[in-house]
């Protein structure tokens, strides 16, 4: 990353503008059009199933873009100053003053470190879905385990860990949308996609979903464009352009993905 060599404001700025505001405004666009609904976590996860891979293609396309781009005023592009600042002093540290790697701790710790500490009597945990609120309701069995006043060398680590550790992150929490698989087994999930696959090399598109061409209006037809928000008050309107040729395929994909996850839990409750 280049982020060392110029304001960071700059850097997402050119995210936003490079791709991020496209994506955003398709979000938007399933949203008005095409049955998104961000508080399900079902949706969440076909999002994540269909895009993810693509999101992360741009991001790396940019890196690349960003890191070759020359600096106006160093006529060099990040990534030269980045392999002269090496010749010149040596490689940077990356996680220089962060703790070690868990694994890299005293043999003593190791009982505490992934699934090889103190068993606890947890047997039968069930997931019941989303509450109303949005919350996950669990029902889990008691757990016979005491707090950390019974293992003063664990919390002691812990301490010591988050003490180490506390000048290198912003511990500031943020809110991250739930997502849940939806279906019950791997099984199910193959007939996913093996269905979805199906559906579209016939080029199939579901009504009642709003991608269907009878479902545009006759005037304009499938808009090539989308309105956002941005600004500190949200009341600043952009208009961001959707090339038919990228955007539209997407939308039509969503919407067979999300017509067999429909038709699949309706199956898998019924």
């Amino acid at each position: 990353s280049s982020t060392r060599n110029t304001h960071i404001e700059r850097l997402w700025l050119k995210v936003s503008t490079q791709f991020a505001r496209a994506w955003c405004t398709f979000f938007s666009r399933l949203e008005e059009l095409h049955g998104l609904d961000q508080t399900n976590p079902h949706h969440m996860w076909l999002l994540h199933f269909l895009f993810l891979d693509l999101i992360n293609y741009d991001c790396k396309e940019f890196q690349k873009y960003w890191n070759a781009h020359p600096i106006s005023h160093e006529n060099r592009s990040p990534q030269d100053i980045f392999f002269l600042g090496q010749l010149e002093h040596g490689i940077y540290e990356d996680c220089k003053g962060v703790h070690p790697n868990l694994e890299e701790l005293d043999e003593e710790y190791e009982p505490w470190h992934g699934i090889g500490g103190i068993a606890l009597e947890a047997d039968n945990e069930e997931w019941h879905g989303i509450a109303g609120d949005g919350e996950e309701v669990h029902q889990p069995d008691q757990l016979e385990a005491g707090p950390d006043e019974d293992f003063p060398d664990y919390a002691a680590l812990v301490n010591s860990i988050g003490k180490e550790d506390n000048r290198e992150f912003n511990q500031e929490l943020i809110k991250v949308p739930k997502h849940a698989d939806p279906f019950e087994d791997e099984a199910l999930c193959d007939i996913f996609q093996r269905s979805l696959a199906c559906l579209q090399a016939t080029g199939d598109i579901p009504l009642g979903y709003g991608a269907h061409p009878t479902e545009w209006d006759d005037d304009t037809g499938y808009p090539s464009f989308g309105i956002i928000q941005t600004g500190l008050s949200g009341r600043k309107e952009l208009r961001i352009a959707l090339p038919d040729s990228i955007w539209r395929p997407r939308s039509i994909q969503w919407v067979q993905a999300l017509y067999l996850m429909d038709q699949l839990i309706d199956r898998q409750i019924n």
